[in-house]
């Protein structure tokens, strides 16, 4: 009978094992679900998110939102060089990382051109001052600043 007895200490702790595996994957499936669900939550609730517009035909509007990865990403609009009663895209950008909250940016490469928007959040949250500068490929330099305030 000792021989009997020795042989179910190992598979009552090989069922204990194995118990305690599938609790812990349960447990950690759960765990990333939640964090997955709460990652994508903080994603969505930028404030940066929505059009943003101003009276100011050098930069009429910009869309910025959030992609998949959770970063910002931004589209530029100007009056078309050839139709001033159009606005034209400039394209899409993913915006630079900003350790400040309050401040991002997205740069632009033309042919002839490296444009950089330096977009600053208001305290109030309604409106953003996007100061533009510009370095031309023959040296000169050209920046400005726009108001813009978010689209209801």
């Amino acid at each position: 009978m000792t021989q009997v007895s020795s042989a179910r200490i190992p598979l009552r702790q090989i069922m204990a094992l194995l118990l305690t595996a599938a609790l812990t994957l349960s447990l950690s499936v759960v765990l990333t679900v939640t964090s997955t669900k709460d990652a994508a939550a903080l994603c969505s609730a930028n404030r940066f998110n929505g059009t943003w517009r101003s009276s100011d035909a050098r930069l009429k509007r910009i869309d910025v939102w959030q992609g998949e990865d959770c970063h910002l990403y931004a589209r530029a609009w100007d009056v078309c060089e050839h139709d001033s009663s159009r606005i034209c895209s400039w394209g899409n950008r993913r915006m630079g990382d900003s350790p400040e909250p309050n401040f991002q940016f997205v740069g632009y490469n033309w042919s002839n051109a490296n444009e950089v928007l330096h977009l600053r959040m208001q305290s109030d949250r309604s409106r953003i001052s996007v100061w533009d500068s510009t370095d031309y490929n023959n040296g000169k330099k050209v920046s400005f600043t726009v108001t813009m305030y978010k689209s209801r």
